[in-house]
């Protein structure tokens, strides 16, 4: 199985428990993405992946963080304070409400899936305990149902 198609697979299963339509995924060059860390990005046209990324836990989680933003607009999260991470420094965006929500449940399918548990070191300890805080509360409503 290639790259694109295990990542199309494990779209599919989160997809599946976020309950949306899997977006269309496509391998770009990373000059494509807004900066030059980024592994993915959500757009109107689906999700766009780095091609030069291998297969790694790192991938898994960039798709589930962006499924998760694709699960907030069908969820009417509303995206009007929401700004990029080329407008704000890198604390300021991961506060922000959508980021840490996509972070949390990132990390909840990285649990289940895969058994690791992301610490988010490159993180302050401020935004690490909003995280946490999150995929605790995500936990239980995927428990509850």
């Amino acid at each position: 199985m290639d790259k694109r198609q295990i990542c199309i697979r494990f779209a599919r299963e989160v997809s599946a428990i976020l309950k949306i339509a899997v977006p269309a995924i496509r391998f770009v060059p990373g000059k494509q993405l807004r900066t030059s860390t980024q592994i993915a990005a959500l757009t109107p046209d689906g999700i766009l992946i780095r091609n030069d990324i291998g297969v790694t836990p790192e991938l898994f989680f960039a798709i589930a963080h962006e499924l998760r933003h694709a699960y907030q607009l069908e969820n009417d999260r509303s995206l009007h304070d929401y700004r990029t991470s080329d407008q704000l420094d890198i604390d300021e965006y991961n506060a922000q409400p959508l980021e840490v929500d996509a972070n949390a449940f990132a990390a909840v399918v990285m649990a289940e899936f895969f058994g690791v548990s992301p610490q988010f070191l490159n993180m302050s300890e401020s935004i690490r305990q909003l995280i946490y805080i999150r995929t605790r509360q995500i936990q239980k409503e995927l428990k509850d149902g």
